[in-house]
């Protein structure tokens, strides 16, 4: 081994506690990017895998009845390859037994929908496969009641074990039956993201269940097209165009159709959300970086610190610069390869932790253990080539000192004062001798001050960035769930309003009762071709006082407006509508026109709502009068009193021979829609913490060269009596001020930096920016935070240096 390679495998061997230090700080960065890769690619991989193994439909249609001759039918219709009938129904359902009802609702009653297919064995799309007990469809023993089947993420929120026996209430029937198979379904979200419990069902069992017409008739129609096999790329326009010929056929056929959707096999429905969250933890994970290669420089000055006679001893006995730098940014490439060992591993391993919690979500399961090679590359890439680029300046600036000023270094300096901040610290007359020390040592070494500086700003920038974001989409869920107050009980079919009021009102705790109208219609394609996305049309009341949508663009809706459409914010990204638009409405068969007047913000990716005049819709369906929903301001805005509202709403109305469809809470709306985002900010949180490690590691190895450097200085200190306490104190100080200013300066940086985040994240979940919300919590726990961590980085490398006798320090090396 050269003379080289031997006193960089020394050093690195003998400073253990400095090897550590610089090996976490550049782990950490490489751990944050190599996590996201690796997740990106898990991620992506494992969604498109499941989507295609699942076999979706190309096109789904909403209306019916479809029966056997009609699937026949469209089977022979030319490009369709398959073609298959469900029955999709709305139900509530409870255990059957009250001791397994939940504690936060009275009744025990939960929202949920029935899917019932005719063949379980031979299925030809949108795959079930049954993980535990037998398919649905058979009946109980020593009863007539028929046995159903439950998705399996259902199974798990709610805690339901195979066998148990539940009641489901559809319109005015109540049933008992048992779940005596656990399905797995790819498509279906789960209750703690806003998704409701899905049963499955035969034809025959739906019918006995629900009262549902005829098990001969669906009233879903899903097509598979011939023309896009698995290696086939999708196109649109081919399936829009076998999607209008089919849509004329059933229409010819003389059946109604509620709109068709349309689903690309190769893209999982979610894949767009997870791309632009992956986008903002890349950010983050960017920035990581970024701070670690500040970590580098520093850590690297602290070698360089100690080692400055070394350096002066090597030049005097021939040693050249090239071979000097040579030997500096090996022993940087040394960490970098451990910091690799370190961050690669973890990396891996973290990314397919945190894609099974992820894919979990999206009901999507990971089974094997996968990695992506892409991730360890770009690991390799920096863990290589970022430490040395990084240590380059700090090596190059120590390797031009000239040998006398290396031999001369003494640690002690007497340069304080040449400065003008230094002397306006020495004006600094009014602290304690303890401070006034902390405050003059501080800025000693500029340069570094403001890299480390640099680190804890990011650092605290960071941190507020986050908690903002987080305080945006709680203001922006709390605007869009004032919508259309606390409580809305939808009915089985429409009903005479001032009867509903009159029966809402009587209730306890209805503090006002407004009755809506809804309806559902296909939108016209602008282009005068494609697919007719279906919409629902909520008629609002002339005189409501519960509608109050978040306008994004043009208006609201007037008293006097006719035709006038406010849509939600997706449909205006998807269908390219601006405000003016007259567009064209299919209701009930007939076709009218209605002119856009605004949009407002929407967090409903399930279904595109659009809010109407409730004269205009009733004028188009001729229901004036009536309403199919009840929407009430409860006195109490809590879950448990929203929950007991309903259970008496749905009492008195079902006692009134009123038929309840289903019921919604605002407050429960409210807590799965910040459970399905909280994930997000969680992971940003998750980020944030690193940031703030990383900073902390950056401050520590700042104050363990300002040890270093004052070494002697401190040896001068006790040996003129300065106590221990004395001295830590001045160290820690100098760490808790640098710290508060680093806060001071993240303040006025952080928010601009919030408002883009704000704007990033909003455009990946709701496709606007999110109302801006600086939360000012964030910056003064920030402050905490930083405080602490400062006190601590600062006081390790205090009391090491303490520890020194007075000889030993005097006779510093």
């Amino acid at each position: 081994m050269s003379v080289i390679w031997h006193k960089t495998w020394r050093d690195v061997a003998n400073n253990k506690a400095r090897t550590a230090l610089v090996v976490i700080s550049t782990a950490a960065g490489i751990f944050a990017l190599g996590l996201v890769f690796g997740l990106s690619g898990v991620m992506g991989e494992r969604l498109t895998a499941a989507h295609r193994q699942a076999v979706p439909a190309h096109i789904t249609f909403q209306g019916g009845p479809f029966n056997v001759d009609t699937i026949d039918a469209i089977e022979h219709e030319r490009g369709v390859r398959s073609a298959q009938g469900e029955i999709v129904l709305p139900l509530r359902w409870r255990f059957a037994n009250p001791g397994s009802i939940q504690a936060d609702d009275e009744k025990g009653w939960h929202d949920g929908q029935l899917i019932a297919r005719a063949n379980y064995d031979e299925q030809s799309m949108d795959m079930l496969r049954l993980l535990e007990g037998s398919w649905p469809g058979g009946r109980l023993p020593h009863t007539r009641a028929y046995a159903v089947g439950l998705d399996r993420l259902s199974v798990e929120h709610f805690g339901i074990e195979p066998g148990a026996s539940i009641l489901i209430e559809s319109g005015q029937r109540e049933r008992r039956t048992s779940v005596q198979g656990v399905m797995y379904a790819y498509d279906v979200l789960s209750p703690g993201w806003g998704g409701t419990a899905t049963f499955y069902a035969t034809p025959q069992s739906a019918v006995w269940l629900t009262g549902y017409e005829s098990e001969e008739h669906f009233n879903r129609l899903q097509v598979r097209l011939d023309s896009f096999g698995p290696r086939m790329p999708f196109v649109r326009e081919g399936a829009e165009e076998v999607a209008e010929r089919i849509e004329d056929r059933l229409e010819r056929m003389g059946l109604t159709v509620g709109g068709y959707e349309i689903k690309d096999p190769q893209v999982h429905p979610m894949q767009e959300q997870v791309d632009a969250v992956l986008i903002v933890l890349g950010v983050m994970g960017g920035l990581s970086l970024g701070l670690s290669a500040f970590l580098i420089i520093n850590t690297i000055n602290a070698i360089l610190v100690r080692e400055v006679r070394q350096i002066g001893v090597m030049k005097a006995v021939g040693a050249t610069l090239p071979r000097i730098v040579r030997i500096y940014l090996a022993t940087a490439l040394i960490y970098g390869g451990l910091a690799l060992l370190l961050a690669a591993p973890l990396g891996v391993i973290g990314a397919h932790l945190v894609a099974v919690w992820l894919l979990g979500m999206f009901n999507v399961t990971l089974t094997t253990f996968q990695f992506e090679p892409l991730a360890v590359g770009v690991q390799v890439a920096i863990g290589l080539a970022v430490p040395p680029a990084a240590a380059l300046g700090p090596v190059l600036n120590a390797a031009r000192i000239t040998v006398r000023a290396a031999t001369s270094d003494y640690g002690l300096t007497n340069r304080f004062g040449e400065g003008w901040l230094d002397r306006l610290s020495a004006q600094v007359r009014c602290l304690p001798r303890v401070m006034a020390l902390g405050l003059r040592n501080a800025f000693r070494r500029k340069g570094r001050a403001v890299l480390t500086l640099a680190m804890l700003i990011l650092s605290g920038a960071m941190f507020t960035m986050v908690m903002s974001t987080k305080k945006a989409l709680d203001t922006t869920f709390q605007i869009i769930f004032e919508l259309g107050g606390d409580v809305d009980i939808t009915l089985e079919r429409p009903h005479r309003a001032p009867r509903l009021i009159e029966i809402a009102q009587s209730v306890p705790g209805v503090a006002r009762a407004e009755v809506w109208n809804s309806h559902r219609a296909t939108l016209a394609s602008q282009r005068g071709e494609g697919e007719e996305p279906a919409v629902q049309l909520n008629g609002v009341p002339t005189d409501s006082a519960m509608f109050a949508p978040r306008i994004i663009e043009g208006r609201g809706l007037e008293a006097g407006d006719g035709r006038a459409l406010l849509v939600n914010n997706r449909l205006i990204a998807e269908e390219g509508l601006q405000v003016g638009d007259a567009i064209t409405l299919k209701i009930d068969g007939r076709e009218s026109e209605w002119t856009v007047v605004g949009s407002y913000l929407s967090l409903n990716v399930l279904q595109d709502v659009c809010f109407v005049p409730g004269e205009g819709l009733a004028r188009e369906t001729h229901m004036w009068g009536r309403g199919t929903s009840v929407k009430v301001l409860a006195e109490g805005g809590e879950l448990a009193s929203e929950q007991r509202l309903i259970a008496s709403l749905t009492a008195d109305f079902e006692a009134s021979n009123v038929e309840v469809a289903d019921s919604w809470s605002a407050s429960r709306q409210w807590q799965e829609s910040q459970a399905a985002f909280g994930v997000l900010i969680y992971l940003l949180l998750a980020m944030a913490v690193l940031v703030a490690v990383v900073g902390s590691i950056g401050l520590m190895s700042t104050m363990s060269i300002n040890v270093v450097e004052r070494t002697r200085e401190i040896g001068v200190m006790r040996a003129i009596g300065a106590t221990t306490a004395t001295i830590v104190g001045v160290f820690v100080v100098e760490g808790v001020l640098v710290g508060v200013l680093s806060w001071l300066l993240a303040v006025p940086l952080s928010a601009p930096g919030a408002y883009a985040l704000n704007s990033v994240v909003g455009q990946a979940i709701v496709r606007i920016p999110l109302d801006f919300a600086y939360s000012v919590s964030g910056v003064l726990l920030w402050l905490l935070i930083v405080v602490i961590l400062s006190a601590l980085a600062s006081l390790w490398p205090a009391l090491r240096a303490t520890r020194v006798s007075v000889r030993e320090s005097l006779a510093y090396e």
